[in-house]
């Protein structure tokens, strides 16, 4: 009969079963009334009934019964635990009979769990609270073995659904006893143990050991820790405990998680990340805390190995590639619950790193194999793994500073690169800004793209920390943009500032009816401010105070070969007599210059205009030494670089020349002058030292002669228009980020920023394209480099066109316009050096690189590392 008085049977079943289940429910009641009577009733009579009943009860698990029945079995076999347990704890440590009933109720409780007899939270909470469980405890005294493993099963079962997570109240003291939990915790590695053979579909089943296991450890210590003190007697607990724990849970997820983790459900796979990521958050505040509390020397080296042990713990679990980020559609609870519990907090590494002497680092080869691991995740993984591990960068890099100084990238760094690149470049936020801090000590580790992101950044915080006055507003027409600009500005004031916004409107060049002259309608946000700034540019460069040496050297022989430069568009100041005599505000005009390029780099926008790059460096304060001078020319004027480098050569001696007679043939002073000039009608020669009109070049002072004339063309000659231009450029851009431009990037990255880089048309570039010294079309090497650059994107290609030519511009019309010559790929019948150019003759010199990665490997590496020179020998 069941509680309501009716029958009770195993419905649709036949008479065999029927009476089965009536029987077991009669044994049951028999065992409970000889229990109650257990006084007169030994151990022996107890055992035999609790043994029969067991051995009935194994056939047919929980699941199998008929439902009006097995919830009434169920409550029937639970009301026999608690005495059950009374007697197990009586006839404890009694040999012979007491012996084994203790072992028959041990058995009993397991088959209860094994068959499904306490599924719900409620059920084990009730098999706790009833002692029974103890007994199946008793074999965690002697060694390892079946029972042993056993035993951890049971406990971990119960643990699994008495956690805090459901109900903390439900959390019993004497399960949780220290004395017990460290029996498990001793023998919870050996049920992590995975076997060689593992499939997938087992995996999937072992990983809720796992998580089991690290959870009931993160349980105990909360259960303890969140008493207070006075309440926590005979509680203690050391770190090293974890340990064994931890890294065979690691172990197993690193191993078995890179082979089945996208073959198993998303839940079942990050569920035990989530359980180490709790357990290290509180064994690192536990850390935390005992290190900041102890000064005794050997308690705090003791305290110092234990946090460098969690530390690498956490640094570890960063490699594993099981998603972080995004939506989890799993939980645990009703309501979606956020990936992003699987990730640890990104100051756990910092708090413990910053308290560790330098004894206690985190090994490279650690950090690399993380770094590697992060090269094929998700941007969003990458990102939060980055900022974990940005505390450890520092010393990280530092190893390998001495190549880095080099401008080398080490094989070690390259893992790095790509990530710190990745991720940088996508958010320059937050503590990426102090990650570039240590990294911009070496820029070769910066791609163009992160330098160009950091920058912008930095210009985004100065724009939102100017002051909140009304902006600058200028009303100008659109065919003289530069009407009034210089006392809207007050230029008069030459400490004045310009930290306000600025806002452009432009006259529509007709009147109302009143007569008075309207403006275009529209608010500035951005088009208006690129237009003014475009047409500023290119009024500055078409005036006479810039000129386009090699464009405007119509006197010399080889003029009519350089509509290149026509194309290129490459400007730089017209020297100071020639600036003093075409306009009388020449000091202001290149004041105002500098401040619309201040206003274009500010505000993220590119110029139409190229500056030389020796001007560039000057303004950017980049440090220009003698031997940069001559290569710096190349840049500006090809075409007087090539008789520079010919009269040092002294090539001509084979001819039969003389150097006087070069220097005539090529236009150049016999003396040391310079003639300055920028038009026919204005011609003035300067010397370059005193006496120098009187001092004639010869074969002993003519690298002397090269150097004044090229520190008087690209330096001393432009040095008022680059003060000027310098203070114009400083009235709108904070020093501190010009210094940080200049930090981290090279003068042809500079350039690139500024003007950026027009598409690039690759088929084009293929079609006119010549090769020497035994490279054709379809040689082997010239089909991967132009698989490689068509798989660059617009930035590389910009790189590597300037690289080659001297400029990131395609000059108009396309390739077939390049001028001198087309763009030539000649062969290098090495292997063991990276591409070289010519930039006079718009040559490539590529080796014979033996596969198409070494190529991408020594091109990348000549665009990204060369700085300012044009190839490495």
């Amino acid at each position: 009969m069941d509680r309501h008085g009716k029958r009770c049977s195993d419905s649709d079943g036949p008479p065999s079963k029927r009476s089965r289940g009536e029987a077991l429910r009669e044994q049951v009641s028999a065992l409970l009334r000889a229990l109650e009577a257990s006084d007169a009733a030994g151990p022996v009579s107890l055992l035999a009934q609790l043994e029969q009943l067991t051995l009935d009860l194994e056939p047919v698990p929980f699941g199998f019964r008929s439902v009006d029945c097995k919830v009434d079995l169920k409550r029937r076999l639970h009301e026999l635990l608690p005495p059950l347990a009374r007697q197990a704890a009586k006839h404890r440590g009694e040999a012979g009979g007491g012996a084994a009933f203790f072992g028959a109720v041990r058995r009993f409780v397991d088959l209860l769990l094994r068959n499904g007899y306490a599924q719900t939270s409620r059920d084990r909470r009730d098999v706790i609270a009833s002692g029974a469980w103890l007994a199946c405890m008793e074999p965690l005294q002697g060694e390892a073995g079946g029972e042993v493993l056993a035993a951890v099963h049971v406990y971990l079962h119960l643990a699994d659904h008495v956690s805090f997570y459901e109900d903390f109240v439900g959390m019993h003291p004497d399960f949780w006893h220290p004395s017990i939990f460290r029996q498990v915790l001793k023998h919870m590695p050996k049920v992590l143990d995975i076997p060689q053979s593992l499939e997938a579909d087992e995996w999937e089943l072992r990983c809720p050991d796992i998580e089991a296991a690290v959870k009931s450890l993160f349980c105990f210590l909360l259960f303890w820790t969140a008493k207070e003190p006075s309440d926590r007697s005979g509680f203690s607990f050391e770190v090293p405990e974890a340990l064994p724990l931890l890294h065979a849970a690691l172990d197993a997820i690193e191993k078995c998680d890179v082979r089945f983790g996208t073959e198993i459900g998303a839940k079942c796979r990050g569920d035990p990340l989530e359980e180490m990521i709790r357990v290290l958050g509180l064994l690192t505040q536990f850390a935390v805390e005992r290190l900041d509390a102890h000064d005794d020397g050997n308690v705090c080296q003791l305290a110092q190995q234990q946090a460098a042990a969690i530390l690498h713990l956490l640094v570890r679990i960063l490699k594993l590639r099981i998603p972080t980020c995004g939506a989890k559609p799993e939980a645990i609870t009703d309501g979606p619950i956020p990936v992003d519990e699987r990730q640890q907090d990104s100051e756990w590494i910092q708090n413990l790193f910053e308290r560790l002497p330098d004894e206690h680092p985190i090994k490279a080869s650690l950090l690399m194999e993380v770094f590697q691991a992060m090269v094929d995740m998700p941007l969003e993984e990458q990102r939060y793994r980055l900022e974990c591990l940005s505390p450890l960068v520092p010393r990280f890099i530092a190893g390998f500073a001495e190549e880095l100084r080099q401008k080398t990238v080490p094989p070690e760094l390259a893992d790095f690169k790509v990530v710190m690149n990745s991720v940088l470049q996508d958010d320059a936020t937050s503590f990426a800004v102090e990650l570039l801090e240590e990294v911009s000590f070496y820029p070769c580790l910066l791609d163009f793209t992160t330098k160009r992101a950091m920058i912008h950044a930095q210009c985004d915080r100065v724009r939102l920390t100017q002051g909140s006055g009304d902006p600058i507003r200028i009303v100008v027409p659109r065919d003289n943009v530069l009407d009034g600009v210089c006392s809207t500005l007050n230029l008069q004031d030459a400490q004045a500032r310009i930290d306000v916004p600025l806002e452009i409107e432009f006259r529509a060049g007709y009147s109302d009816d009143t007569g008075n002259e309207l403006v275009d309608e529209g608010e500035d946000q951005g088009g208006p401010r690129r237009q003014w700034l475009d047409r500023a540019c290119r009024y500055f460069v078409a005036s006479d105070l810039f000129m386009s040496p090699a464009q405007d050297a119509s006197h010399l022989e080889l003029a009519t070969r350089l509509s290149s430069r026509e194309a290129r568009g490459i400007f730089v100041p017209s020297p100071e007599p020639v600036c003093q005599c075409v306009q009388e505000d020449w000091t202001e005009q290149f004041e105002l210059f500098g401040c619309v390029i201040g206003f274009a780099v500010l505000n993220k926008e590119t110029v139409p205009v190229h500056l030389g790059h020796n001007f560039l460096r000057s303004v950017f304060g980049l440090k220009t030494d003698t031997a940069d001078l001559l290569p710096l020319l190349e840049h500006v004027d090809k075409t007087l670089h090539t008789k520079l480098t010919y009269i040092l050569s002294g090539s001509y001696k084979d001819l039969g020349d003389t150097l006087q007679d070069v220097l005539e043939q090529c236009h150049l002073p016999k003396t040391f002058v310079v003639s300055e000039s920028h038009c026919q009608e204005l011609v003035r020669s300067t010397p370059l030292l005193e006496g120098g009109d009187s001092m004639e070049v010869n074969e002993e002072n003519k690298e002397k002669f090269v150097q004044l004339l090229l520190d008087r063309i690209l330096i001393s000659g432009v040095a008022k228009q680059v003060q000027y231009f310098q203070r114009g450029l400083l009235r709108v851009v904070p020093h501190e980020l010009v210094q940080r431009i200049t930090g981290i990037m090279s003068v042809k990255e500079i350039e690139l920023m500024l003007c950026g880089a027009d598409g690039i048309d690759v088929d084009d570039w293929e079609k006119h394209t010549e090769y020497e010294n035994g490279y054709t079309r379809d040689s082997k090497v010239v089909q991967w480099f132009w698989e490689a650059v068509r798989a660059m994107p617009q930035h590389l290609r910009a790189q590597l066109l300037s690289f080659s030519t001297g400029s990131s511009q395609v000059p108009s019309g396309g390739f077939r316009f390049l001028q001198p010559e087309l763009f030539t790929i000649q062969r290098v019948a090495v292997t063991d050096r990276f591409p070289a150019a010519h930039t006079c003759a718009n040559t490539l010199d590529l080796p014979e690189y033996t596969s198409k990665e070494m190529l991408e490997r020594s091109l990348r590496f000549a665009l990204e590392e060369t700085g300012d020179s044009f190839g490495l020998r």
